[in-house]
């Protein structure tokens, strides 16, 4: 079973274009920003049945922290434009509004402190949206970003994930969740997570290294 869980602000609805095309059992949860993490987790069902991880945005971020209390039959976590740094925007949408989502996602939080403590040993697959034209807000400062959350941030997953991947695709935050290259890359990974991060060589970059 694949548990699908959305980011802040979203809905499960995000995943219904990739669900059309995955063909394992699906299983997607609801929640509002602001919530227990418990809470949220609590609506998991039959969780030992849970064999892959999708998660969007801050959806990545609670996938890793459920993750890190026991990976119990969990092969493999895929995270698509997940803020694993947070975001300058954040600190300084936090000063006007009290959203706990701005609290989560400014650069050394609470929340973002412990997902970088995590030692996660299965494999994760970290999808990062890289469009060719983001906008000033979520850049704070210009930096390069998807529309949403800066490109680095996506790209700096916590140094205890030791089994890895980074693939970009040429998309903005919410416009990758209606791609089929993003449904591609998502049906690579269930069919096999360690081939996917480590593909076999070819013969000739065998033969290159010898």
């Amino acid at each position: 079973m694949i548990l699908l869980i959305h980011g802040a602000g979203g809905s499960s609805n995000y995943f219904n274009y990739i669900s059309l095309w995955l063909d394992q059992e699906l299983q997607a949860i609801d929640y509002e920003v602001g919530d227990d993490h418990d809470a949220i987790f609590s609506k998991i069902q039959r969780p030992d049945e849970v064999t892959y991880i999708v998660g969007h945005s801050y959806g990545g971020l609670l996938g890793a922290e459920w993750l890190s209390k026991d990976t119990r039959n969990v092969k493999g976590l895929l995270t698509i434009a997940t803020p694993w740094q947070g975001s300058p925007t954040a600190r300084i949408l936090n000063w006007f509004l009290s959203d706990d989502v701005w609290k989560d996602m400014k650069p050394g939080s609470e929340l973002l402190r412990k997902i970088n403590a995590i030692n996660l040993s299965i494999p994760v697959k970290n999808i990062v949206a890289v469009p060719d034209r983001g906008n000033g807000l979520a850049g704070g400062g210009r930096s390069q970003n998807d529309g949403t959350i800066p490109v680095a941030s996506a790209r700096a997953i916590p140094p205890g994930f030791s089994k890895s991947k980074t693939i970009e695709l040429p998309y903005g935050h919410s416009e990758i969740m209606q791609t089929f290259d993003l449904v591609e890359q998502i049906r690579m990974f269930v069919d096999d997570p360690l081939k996917d991060l480590y593909p076999p060589l070819r013969l000739e970059e065998v033969n290159r290294g010898f």
